[in-house]
């Protein structure tokens, strides 16, 4: 009977805990609720102060989730493709003389394909500029040509219609296209009946397929903007050479990986099998250029070049809460020193000092989450106008935007925010005696010694993020100046550019302008009509203008060829390489750039009977050191059935 008893009494007293535990958690949410209510009106009850906070906030908040929306979109979130782990981005490289990511020729993707063993799909990429007509209005589009696996590769989903397969496989280009979403809403108002009918690129008739998914985007660099036109091919008919291991003219390639293949195992075999090749075929890869196969995954390759700019511009807007935080620390401060007898007479009447600094951290934190809502709007307002000082070149900028993600990191930097600034003067208030505090808080006597140094020690900080910014903003205006003062080797003022495509038509006997002498009677009209223009003085051509980064392997742009020259063996040109555009006579005068020795290009030269060039002093410098390049003669590419160029001209520098 006792111990039953004592069971009895035993659970009494459990369950007396479970109510004690019950109460003191309502309790404990009671007294937050207090906690924000009496928050809440003092922060009422300071208007002036509470909108310098918020503001103040706002901005720090603001920067901080617009920039992390940049750096996530771009750096964070993956690649919106099947298991994009797996897709990687092909390099055929010559190490030995300097070059990277060089052209590659239908064998060699096929020993890609069949003979390397690390991909279970891989298609080369052809991007572009090309002239659209057959739709609302005729305009300029982004093309994009791969092999007919590029969508089931990267996984992608129809909109309406169907995509390529193997079901449409040609030796050449195939006569139909997948157009983009925008093209399709922009040309033909999103008709789902848009299925079948034809359009012209660079007057090729192509039959419309499919249509894209909104949000889908082409995996790589374009020249002006996303890519609207798909077409694929078998690169191995025309409007392609016969396909021979030296005829390198596929630009770059995309590959999958085998499941469960790493990247170093596949980097491992592809390094293997090109030493193989290269012993397999010695005259197609001469031991001077070491040519080798590299891979990296997709997603580095878009965004390596710019992870450093946008991990600094994301460190200095931290640098920035960092100072608002020490900001608003330093006004929470000289706010409580004059709540000093408040919090005595609270610690008089029995208040715990937690409870003291759980009240006035619910206050902080109750302030930054209104700024940090405000913080929000801020980003949410400025994202596109920021967006619009963002380099164009930057990948996937398209994705921008704010997401749950974006959503939470301003949150978490709202919380933390409300942590720096409110810890600080929360503990330094219940630290005080009682007696001391009630005397200063009694005759308004200001700032204790400790609050004063408290608040130096606040400010110094605050300074030295600030010098911090400063610095590196200094230093940073400094460089662009030290860039604006550079001499280009050219004068851009006054000089204005437009960007012109002449089309490629697969059926050559229905380009205009094939071969030079069609296309010299375009330049011609072209110039012609340019310099009727008031206002024009000159008027040039250009294949490539300087300083705009333009793509090697572009057609008709700057091209990265061999180069030969006179008097010399075979052996010392296989490692010589030149860049080389074309121009018409007037362009060094339209840039004001400096003839140093020769003559310039006539329009006798334009004819091609006579190839000539001119070339730049560095150029000058490094192939003639000791002799005079006027008169020489050198010989593009590697087919030695071309002409020789006769150098007429040398150049100054033009920084390109």
């Amino acid at each position: 009977e006792a111990m039953r008893q004592a069971r009895i009494e035993f659970g009494g007293i459990e369950s007396h805990k479970d109510t004690v535990r019950a109460s003191v958690g309502v309790r404990w949410w009671g007294e937050l609720g207090l906690d924000m209510r009496h928050g809440w009106r003092l922060l009422r009850k300071n208007p002036g102060f509470t909108a310098v906070a918020i503001l103040t906030l706002a901005l720090g908040v603001g920067a901080n989730t617009a920039i992390f929306s940049i750096v996530n979109a771009v750096l964070l979130r993956s690649l919106p493709y099947r298991d994009p782990d797996r897709l990687v981005r092909i390099f055929f490289n010559e190490p030995g003389v300097g070059l990277r990511d060089v052209e590659f020729s239908k064998p060699e993707l096929d020993d890609l394909q069949t003979r390397a063993g690390v991909f279970e799909d891989v298609t080369p990429i052809f991007e572009g500029s090309e002239n659209l007509t057959g739709a609302k209005q005729p305009e300029r589009v982004e093309g994009v040509n791969g092999s007919f696996s590029y969508f089931s590769m990267l996984g992608v989903i129809p909109q309406i219609g169907r995509l390529y397969g193997p079901q449409d496989f040609a030796p050449g280009f195939a006569p139909e296209a997948v157009i983009s979403d925008g093209l399709w809403r922009r040309a033909y108002g999103a008709d789902p009946n848009v299925l079948g009918r034809t359009i012209r690129i660079d007057n090729d008739p192509l039959t419309i397929i499919g249509v894209l998914p909104r949000g889908f985007r082409h995996p790589g660099p374009t020249t002006s903007g996303d890519a609207e036109v798909f077409g694929a091919g078998g690169f191995s008919a025309d409007p392609f050479p016969p396909p021979m291991r030296g005829t390198r003219i596929l630009v770059s390639g995309i590959g999958r990986l085998k499941p469960g293949l790493t990247l170093a195992q596949a980097q491992a075999r592809l390094t293997a099998m090109a030493a193989q090749l290269r012993h397999d075929f010695p005259t197609d890869y001469p031991p001077q250029a070491q040519w080798t196969i590299e891979i990296q995954p997709l997603q580095e390759t878009l965004v390596g070049n710019v992870r450093p700019m946008l991990l600094v511009l994301l460190g200095a807007v931290i640098l920035i809460v960092f100072i608002v935080s020490l900001n608003i620390a330093n006004l929470l401060l000289a706010r409580a020193s004059g709540r000093q007898q408040e919090m005595a007479v609270r610690l008089a009447l029995g208040a715990s000092r937690g409870r003291m600094v759980r009240q006035m951290l619910t206050e902080s934190m109750l302030l930054s989450l209104i700024g940090g809502a405000a913080g929000i709007a801020t980003a949410v307002g400025t994202l596109g106008f920021i967006l619009r000082f963002v380099p164009s070149n930057v990948p996937r900028l398209n994705e921008v935007r704010i997401d749950w993600v974006v959503l939470a990191f301003a949150l978490l930097i709202s919380i933390l925010t409300g942590l720096v600034f409110g810890l600080a003067p929360a503990l330094h208030s219940a630290k005080g005696a009682l007696s001391s505090a009630i005397r200063e808080g009694g005759r308004g006597s200001g700032y204790s010694t400790k609050t004063g140094r408290l608040r130096d020690v606040l400010i110094v900080s605050e300074l030295a993020f600030a010098v911090i910014l400063m610095v590196g903003a200094g230093l940073l205006l400094r460089t662009l100046r030290d860039l604006l003062q550079e001499n280009p080797g050219f004068n851009p003022t006054q000089v204005v550019t437009a960007n012109t495509w002449l089309g490629v038509p697969n059926d050559p006997k229905t380009d205009p302008y094939l071969g030079i002498p069609g296309e010299a009677t375009f330049d011609r009209e072209l110039l012609r009509r340019m310099k009727a223009i008031p206002g024009v003085e000159l008027a040039a051509i250009t294949s490539s203008l300087p300083t705009t980064n333009s793509n090697p392997n572009a057609v008709g742009g700057l091209a990265i060829e061999g180069l030969a020259i006179e008097d010399r063996p075979v052996e010392s040109s296989q490692d010589l390489r030149a860049e080389r555009i074309r121009i018409s006579p007037d362009y060094f005068k339209v840039l004001q750039a400096t003839l140093l020795r020769g003559r310039s290009f006539t329009e006798g030269d334009e004819d091609g009977k006579q190839p000539v060039a001119i070339i730049d002093e560095s150029t000058a410098r490094k192939y003639w050191p000791t002799r005079d390049p006027l008169g020489r003669q050198v010989r593009f590419g590697n087919d030695p059935t071309k002409p020789w160029t006769t150098v007429v001209g040398i150049i100054k520098d033009i920084k390109s």
